[in-house]
């Protein structure tokens, strides 16, 4: 075989060939079995071939002994593979790249359009997001360090060792199981707060483009009215001019909110983990939630027993007792023994204090949380005395009672008070969901050591 082939190079030799480069990509093409869909742009110039080799002038291959090799041009193709600077070599049947290939990120593909209730949003990220696989992970490794105690405590009674590190190991052996799944859980109960942030805020701002919407039809029909009152002679020319510049107005702001929509809805896509141009409509409504039944007393109760800082303070005082005790041997007036001591002497204050701390968080959360249900109730009707006002101004202006600036100044508080009304929904549902975790293990875990 090898024979063969030094003859047939050797002949080739003495035949000069002209070649359109077209030609010859077409046939490696053909014979290394690589198709290169709508890739190659060929120059006009040819390629000629002396002795056992083919070189291109002004063109991108060179061929040396069935070996391809590109330099300066590169080779291009629809699938986003880019070759520069001697990028793709061949030897036999094999292909190498050397770096050659520049491919884009992947990144979600859009699908049809989803519709997603709040629940359908916590079980989409308590499924697949980057977040709930950590909590996982950390739980996990967590829990590996309660198997290493474990390990050291076994060894220790196999070798009957009279040692004081021992009940240390154990009381930290039993706190971090105890602690990892608290942990995880307030993993989740984060995320789970952020996703309900998210997607109240989405729908926040998806009301906010509606109000400014309705606002700017307000303006319109205003600015049209006052065009046909200036024909006939009713208003002055100033009257046209506030008409424009509210109506303006009105554009700006409906253009405003139509931007931030967009910006929302590509954060929340990117947050939920779809492509940011994925069409995704929130099937739950804005509206405010009913006031929870639980009282702040009871829920302080019930932090008290849940709370992981509570758990933490306590579990970092006893640590610090059994450190205190290593050293017991140490003169008290020694820097060990009164580091140790002053350790747990701060510890035992943190213990004492984080009762009335986790408390003080809970009647926060609760005098907050009802502020915020009295601002929805009178805006509630604040939002539907601007609709009336509204209404009724555009009667008294066509009346001739009012002028066009009046009833700008009427429209304009509309749009203000209907704004503030579906911001303070928003407020209150999510302080309505920090009220209910406070009760709970909260958000926030502890470090496990």
């Amino acid at each position: 075989m090898k024979k063969q082939l030094f003859t047939a190079l050797l002949a080739s030799a003495l035949i000069v060939t002209s070649i359109p480069v077209a030609s010859i990509a077409a046939a490696t093409t053909a014979n290394t079995g690589t198709t290169v869909a709508n890739s190659q742009t060929a120059a006009s110039s040819t390629i000629t071939t002396t002795g056992s080799g083919i070189s291109t002038t002004g063109s991108a291959i060179t061929t040396t002994n069935s070996a391809v090799t590109t330099t300066g041009a590169a080779v291009t193709t629809n699938a986003a593979v880019t070759t520069t600077n001697a990028a793709v070599s061949t030897t036999d049947s094999a292909i190498t790249t050397n770096s050659a290939i520049n491919a884009e990120a992947q990144s979600p593909t859009v699908t049809a359009p989803i519709s997603l209730s709040l629940d359908g949003a916590y079980k989409k990220m308590l499924a697949d997001s980057p977040q709930a696989t950590f909590a996982q992970y950390t739980q996990e490794d967590q829990l590996s360090k309660a198997k290493g105690y474990s390990e050291k405590i076994s060894q220790i009674n196999k070798l009957d060792l009279d040692t004081a590190s021992k009940p240390l190991l154990q009381e930290s052996k039993k706190f971090i199981n105890e602690q990892a799944p608290r942990n995880y859980e307030a993993a989740i109960n984060k995320l789970k707060s952020q996703t309900y942030e998210m997607y109240y805020t989405y729908k926040y701002t998806e009301a906010q483009v509606q109000v400014a919407k309705d606002n700017l039809t307000r303006a319109q029909a205003i600015y049209s009215s006052t065009m046909l009152k200036y024909k006939l002679g009713t208003v002055s020319k100033l009257d046209t001019l506030n008409a424009e510049t509210s109506l303006n107005t009105a554009k700006d702001n409906y253009t405003l909110a139509v931007n931030g929509f967009e910006q929302i809805k590509m954060n929340f896509n990117l947050f939920m983990g779809y492509n940011i141009h994925q069409k995704v409509t929130l099937t739950d409504s804005l509206t405010a939630l009913a006031f929870p039944t639980k009282s702040v007393d009871d829920a302080i109760k019930e932090a008290l027993v849940n709370r992981n800082e509570i758990h933490g303070a306590n579990y970092s005082a006893t640590m610090a007792a059994y450190l205190l005790n290593d050293v017991k041997a140490y003169p008290s007036t020694s820097a060990t023994y009164r580091s140790a001591r002053t350790a747990l002497l701060t510890a035992q204050e943190s213990a004492e204090l984080a009762p009335g701390q986790v408390e003080v968080d809970v009647r926060t959360k609760y005098m907050d949380m009802k502020q915020k249900y009295e601002a929805v109730t009178s805006g509630k009707v604040s939002y539907e005395n601007s609709k009336e006002a509204s209404r009724l101004g555009q009667l008294q202006y066509d009346s001739g009672v009012i002028t066009v600036t009046d009833l700008s100044g009427i429209n304009l508080n509309t749009f203000n008070v209907q704004q503030a009304y579906y911001k303070a929904i928003l407020d209150y549902n999510i302080a309505v969901n920090a009220y209910n975790l406070a009760s709970g293990i909260g958000i926030e875990g502890i470090s496990i050591q």
